[in-house]
């Protein structure tokens, strides 16, 4: 795991690294990416391999971007702040094509500014996502994710955002910390398997239950 096993240690200073970058990255990105790192913990690191996979599904991103360069362009002192551009795209786009990253900065930095450009460069990209889809989704859906360990299941992340848009995201996340009452869990529950009956045409009905049963990680 590398540095990511200490991440947790590392968030308050993280913190401050973002902060120290707020005349760069603007407050809006501030805040978000340390609200970001707050909520994820220590999840950071499959919460950031979520949303790229997601980026790259949707084509936010391209398969050899990566989340981090993109934070740490953007927390460079020379760097634009997003509210100079019209779009998220745009603001990516810029990041990527026309700032410099000082790579040799970028090699030497410890674990919580890693985590600082990670969480920066995760609420730029999770952003992103949020503008070309065209609804919100909120950070926990995320960590929601990366509990599931859904890191490398793009397509069915994916569906998950479509099937509970609308607002319903939070009732996916709080399904999967146990925190429905009776009734609501239940609705969700059988969304999930008509969801995963779509998504998994070949499996058996008992699996897709107990697949969706074992999502419900807080009553465990």
């Amino acid at each position: 795991m590398g540095f990511w096993s200490s991440v947790g240690s590392a968030i308050s200073s993280a913190c401050s690294f973002v902060s120290s970058a707020v005349s760069s990255i603007g407050s809006a990105l501030a805040s978000s990416a340390t609200k970001l790192l707050g909520v994820a913990g220590k999840y950071l690191e499959p919460v950031s391999t979520i949303i790229q996979i997601i980026a790259v599904l949707i084509d936010v991103l391209k398969p050899d971007d990566d989340i981090e360069e993109i934070g740490a362009k953007a927390m460079q002192p020379e760097s634009k702040k997003p509210e100079d551009f019209d779009s998220n795209a745009e603001y990516i786009d810029y990041l990527k094509n026309e700032v410099t990253l000082d790579k040799e900065k970028f090699d030497k930095a410890n674990s919580a500014e890693k985590a600082a450009r990670t969480a920066v460069g995760a609420s730029i990209v999770a952003k992103g996502i949020e503008e070309k889809k065209g609804f919100d989704i909120p950070l926990s859906t995320w960590v929601a994710m990366a509990k599931l360990n859904l890191t490398d299941k793009a397509q069915e992340i994916d569906t998950i955002l479509e099937t509970f848009k609308d607002g319903k995201l939070d009732d996916f996340v709080k399904y999967t910390e146990g925190k429905l009452e009776a009734k609501k869990e239940l609705e969700v529950g059988d969304t999930l398997v008509e969801m995963y009956k779509e998504l998994e045409p070949n499996a058996n009905i008992e699996d897709i239950e107990k697949k969706v049963m074992n999502m419900d990680l807080g009553n465990k």
